[in-house]
């Protein structure tokens, strides 16, 4: 299947760096990838995967100063060059830092990973886990292990990180859409079909949501790609289960549909979820229409 093509303000800056990669560094090849915002980088048996998505949003951040986050850039990727060249492995067998970004799933789900064990993780409310992954070309990404990562030259501490780092940087759309919004009673981010509910792991993010409702947030996570936000009135407790619920019942991805409250600075159930509920009735649970 052919690839998508880029916009052009991407593939303006997709080019901008390729220049300046050949440039600083021209024993390799350095070509856009097949697939995705991403350069391919190649010098005899050795493959390299430069993800171009983290960059373009801190260069195009307000405050930001793009050429400096380029030179950055450039200047990082020559030992990753020195050490794919040192020991080729198959593009994508390390994983490339600027595409490391905390993943939401269910602890359930996550056990059945073959190599759940090997992967760094956070626990969250509500039975979730989230864990470090690489964001590939075509909406797709994979767990990062503790080994996959050391082979790449990351211990522990670097790979949670860049982590976090990313994770802020790939979902700083949410601050716009705060800045700008009128005053209401709910928001729904889900531009990011993989991450959006990575924003569980985003501190500012956190902060401004629960100062927005003087303190505290009632939050939704029933998709991997969505997130929705709720303060004042739109947090009626009654109100806002039957919308996890049904957005719960419509996940490609599904989490959770329980209610989550933060006060800016940590996570935890919605004091309503303890709440006795009525049982399903059973021609619901036949036809599995939980929650609606």
């Amino acid at each position: 299947m052919a690839a998508s093509p880029l916009d052009p303000s991407r593939q303006q800056f997709s080019e901008r760096l390729l220049n300046q990669l050949r440039s600083r560094y021209p024993s390799w090849d350095f070509q856009p990838a097949d697939q995705g915002f991403a350069i391919s980088a190649r010098k005899e048996q050795a493959r390299l995967s430069l993800s171009l998505t983290t960059l373009y949003q801190a260069a195009a951040a307000p405050g930001s100063l793009a050429p400096a986050e380029i030179l950055r850039f450039v200047q990082a990727a020559g030992p990753r060059l020195s050490a794919a060249e040192a020991a080729p492995v198959p593009e994508g067998g390390v994983p490339d830092p600027e595409a490391l970004v905390w993943c939401v799933r269910t602890q359930k789900v996550i056990s059945r990973y073959p190599r759940a064990g090997e992967l760094v993780t956070r626990e969250l409310p509500g039975g979730l886990l989230a864990f470090v992954s690489e964001a590939l070309p075509g909406e797709i990404m994979r767990g990062v292990s503790l080994k996959q990562a050391a082979e790449g030259g990351l211990n522990e501490a670097e790979l949670v990180r860049r982590s976090d780092h990313n994770t802020a940087v790939r979902l700083q759309r949410w601050e716009q859409q705060l800045a700008t919004s009128p005053r209401q009673g709910r928001w729904i981010f889900r531009h990011d079909v993989l991450f959006s509910s990575s924003l569980l792991l985003v501190p500012p993010f956190l902060q401004a949501v629960a100062a927005r409702g003087q303190g505290s947030a009632a939050l939704l996570v029933p998709d991997r790609g969505t997130l929705v936000a709720a303060i004042g009135e739109g947090a009626q407790p009654q109100q806002l289960r039957h919308v996890a619920r049904r957005l719960y019942g419509m996940a490609d991805s599904p989490l959770i549909p329980y209610l989550l409250l933060t006060d800016g600075h940590s996570l935890a159930l919605h004091p309503s979820e303890a709440e006795p509920r009525r049982p399903w009735s059973g021609w619901r649970q036949l036809l599995g229409m939980r929650g609606w």
